[in-house]
């Protein structure tokens, strides 16, 4: 991980996350289309920022921007792991992506960085504007199912 590029890093957590809501939409079967819209959008992420393989070493880093990108990408392998062998529920899968989700949004994932082309300040600015999109997908979701935070975990 500490030889790969940022951009490369960004690319493998929003497939790790196409994935884990694959794995949701495949335990929640009522649910799999909802899941799998989720999934199928987290892997255009994904290919957007491919598509810029030339702009990859554009990010001037900090001391802080892999140990961010690598506690996201472990949280979301651990919850891919826990998925995989346990039971889970519709409203511990809508808290968990929230929490991905936002985690992203409030550690600046995405506005942490300084890219040195626009094309790559251009990406940033559109995972951010779809990582929001995404919490307010998730937040609809729950009110939908008349879901709330404090009963998340029961």
């Amino acid at each position: 991980m500490e030889n790969k590029p940022l951009m490369r890093l960004f690319e493998e957590n929003e497939l790790n996350i196409a994935a884990l809501y694959l794995i949701y939409g495949q335990k929640l079967s009522q649910k799999h289309a909802f899941w799998n819209k989720l999934s199928q959008e987290e892997i255009s992420h994904a290919k957007n920022i491919s598509r810029e393989k030339d702009a990859f070493d554009a990010i001037v880093e900090n001391k802080f921007s892999r140990g961010v990108v690598s506690y996201i990408m472990n949280f979301v392998l651990e919850e891919i792991r826990k998925t995989k062998k346990e039971k889970i529920t519709h409203k511990e899968a809508l808290h968990t992506a929230l929490r991905i989700e936002r985690s992203m949004l409030e550690k600046k994932c995405f506005d942490m960085f300084t890219p040195t082309n626009q094309t790559v300040k251009n990406i940033l600015l559109r995972l951010n504007s779809e990582t929001e999109h995404h919490v307010e997908i998730l937040l609809a979701e729950m009110k939908k199912n008349k879901f709330t935070f404090e009963d998340s975990k029961k």
